[in-house]
């Protein structure tokens, strides 16, 4: 939303901290969004979360309660929401209704919700006539989603509550086509160290790869995740690197370098790191999900992936490395294509449409 709100006049950006900005990777990573704010005046409150919620709490309230967040400073948070329009980044119902809650009682003129995260849609069953009162008496204008099917499945679930889909966009003018290593085949990944991103199935990929080529090279490129030590692991193996936290500049470098950016997520909301690969002229290898099947062409700018596993990710790595060794004009064409498919999802013109959210 920081890309968003620096097109907007007079924008607010709310943020909560839960925790996480105790982590390093993570407060350098925070640090350096908050330099791009370009004079959006930023706002960031301590907040209880699913960390501190729950814990000990028995059946279905407890559930709940670990998956809300619940600013501390309330009196600030409703001075600044009195008579705005609110978009409220939402990946869960309860959160979505408590948030909600929170925006109304503040004065909130209209509020929109905005989906980022895979939901569970049972939840949204749950909150239903919550969310069908505050539509009725105007406040909330409706729901934003960045995946197709989240779409589909909550005006099936919803009813009469307007849902957009507008998917998320990428900085076309900052990611660029660079010149491609020729040293080694590089491989990159972007994303959380988690089960859901296929961190490990990415690390097994590598392993399958790098015993039949030693031309393969592996980066990894993370604020960090719960499969950490396993990654860790497995760079000390030689078998991935493992580089963290870096900077724009350095990731830029990195997707323009690349000749192949790879995904294997078991569940995605959208796959941005698809579209920024694309943008850097790096086709892209990802898992046959419908958030990958918005912004990866399959067999034109990347291969999608199925079945799931990591030899089906390790022999459509070897098939492209085989392309850009022994059939480089059609690798080339391959890259030309990521970069003219990502211009779709250019900023400049996303942002347009999401202006349609806010009008009155």
């Amino acid at each position: 939303m920081l890309e968003v709100s620096t097109r907007f006049k007079s924008s607010i950006i709310l943020t909560f901290s839960v925790g996480l900005s105790n982590i390093r990777d993570v407060k350098e990573r925070v640090t350096e969004i908050k330099a791009r704010s370009r004079g959006i005046e930023w706002h960031e409150f301590r907040a209880l979360s699913h960390e501190n919620l729950g814990k000990g709490v028995p059946s279905l309230i407890g559930r709940i309660m670990r998956h809300i967040v619940i600013p501390i400073n309330f009196k600030e948070v409703v001075r600044l929401l009195k008579g705005k329009i609110v978009y409220l980044i939402i990946g869960d119902a309860y959160q979505a209704v408590l948030l909600a809650i929170i925006a109304m009682i503040s004065g909130a003129r209209r509020i929109i919700l905005g989906l980022h995260a895979r939901p569970s849609y049972i939840r949204f069953k749950h909150v239903k006539p919550i969310l069908l009162f505050m539509n009725k008496v105007g406040l909330l204008k409706g729901i934003h989603t960045v995946n197709i099917v989240d779409a589909l499945m909550l005006r099936g679930i919803l009813g009469k509550i307007t849902i957009w889909w507008i998917p998320n966009g990428v900085d076309c003018k900052k990611l660029k086509p660079g010149i491609k290593r020729n040293d080694r085949f590089q491989v990159l990944f972007v994303g959380a160290l988690s089960e859901d991103k296929g961190i490990d199935t990415f690390i097994e990929t590598a392993r399958i790869v790098k015993s039949k080529y030693d031309d393969v090279h592996f980066s990894i490129v993370s604020v960090g995740g719960p499969l950490k030590s396993v990654v860790e692991e497995a760079c000390k193996e030689g078998v991935v690197e493992f580089l963290g936290f870096v900077s724009d500049n350095e990731l830029r470098q990195l997707y323009a370098e690349s000749h192949i950016a790879v995904f294997p997520s078991r569940d995605e909301a959208f796959g941005l790191v698809s579209l920024e690969a694309q943008t850097s002229g790096t086709p892209v290898i990802a898992t046959d999900l419908p958030a990958f099947k918005q912004s990866v062409i399959n067999g034109v700018t990347g291969i999608l992936v199925k079945p799931y596993s990591s030899q089906a990710f390790a022999n459509a790595i070897i098939k492209v490395r085989d392309m850009w060794l022994n059939h480089r004009q059609r690798y080339v064409q391959m890259s030309e294509a990521a970069r003219k498919n990502a211009e779709r999802f250019c900023w400049e013109k996303v942002v347009k449409v999401y202006e349609s959210l806010f009008l009155e």
